[in-house]
């Protein structure tokens, strides 16, 4: 793995986005794919959490304060707590998880499982906007190790040159102050984020040199976007660990997206 000097190899993405509408899969990927497709990242249920009624929140509340305020430190802390909101949290040490996919969950909450779906789809559907402590919502940013796995395998089939581009956008990253290039191979994927200092995501955007495929990673989006051919998309739609949806370059991946698309 080595890093580049320079962001040139790049050009192409920041140029073919330039023009586009901020909010939509072209903001993010240049439209120049024959097809393109979202790549939901997991969902996980906490078999170890009993209370189905108890929130994220609640349980964040309760942890730091105690039942009651008492000290005007406690009460200041409690007034923060009612001003914000925790959405979700990540796994602990007894957590005993199982995925649930986004089709299942939308099943569940009666919500329509559409190509703008996201993440803020299901935090509208319960009360306050946080979700049930039982529940792990997706990652931002990252692929987890089995979906980057997935992804590879089935970019490997299609990459013809043994090197590959991976760009960060700087709130990508932990310690730099610009965007960064690295230049690596494919199977260098799985060092990212948990192998190489001052990354906490997954690649923004990483390619082969034959710009044939191009993945996304946005650090504020909790689904990655895939563009390259047919044959590829219809791959990764097929694939039995990865949950996909076909997208094109004018499908919305803002919070608001899936809002638009159920009004008739």
């Amino acid at each position: 793995m080595k890093l580049l000097t320079t962001l040139s190899e790049c050009d192409w993405i920041t140029e073919g986005i330039a023009e586009m509408t901020n909010g939509t899969v072209a903001h993010c990927l240049p439209p120049v794919f024959p097809s393109y497709v979202k790549i939901l990242h997991s969902i996980y249920e906490d078999l170890s959490v009993q209370n189905d009624q108890l929130t994220w929140q609640e349980e964040d509340k309760a942890r730091a304060l105690g039942p009651e305020p008492k000290t005007e430190t406690e009460r200041i802390l409690a007034e923060a707590f009612s001003r914000s909101t925790l959405v979700y949290g990540g796994a602990g040490p007894g957590s005993r998880l199982t995925r649930i996919r986004w089709a299942e969950l939308a099943r569940r909450l009666g919500v329509p499982f559409v190509p703008t779906l996201s993440a803020a789809s299901f935090t509208r559907q319960f009360p306050g906007g946080s979700w049930p402590r039982h529940l792990i919502g997706p990652n931002e940013g990252n692929l987890v190790g089995s979906e980057r796995d997935a992804l590879v395998s089935v970019l490997r089939s299609h990459t013809d040159t043994g090197r590959i581009l991976f760009h960060f956008w700087l709130l990508a990253t932990t310690e730099w102050e610009s965007d960064k290039v690295f230049e690596g191979s494919l199977d260098e994927a799985d060092l990212f984020p948990d192998k190489r200092l001052g990354v906490r995501c997954t690649p923004t955007h990483w390619f082969p040199e034959d710009r044939s495929w191009l993945v996304c990673s946005d650090y504020d989006l909790t689904f990655s976007l895939v563009g390259g051919s047919e044959v590829l998309i219809q791959q990764l739609l097929n694939h039995p660990v990865l949950e996909c949806v076909p997208v094109s370059p004018e499908t919305r991946v803002d919070r608001n997206a899936d809002l638009e698309s159920t009004v008739h």
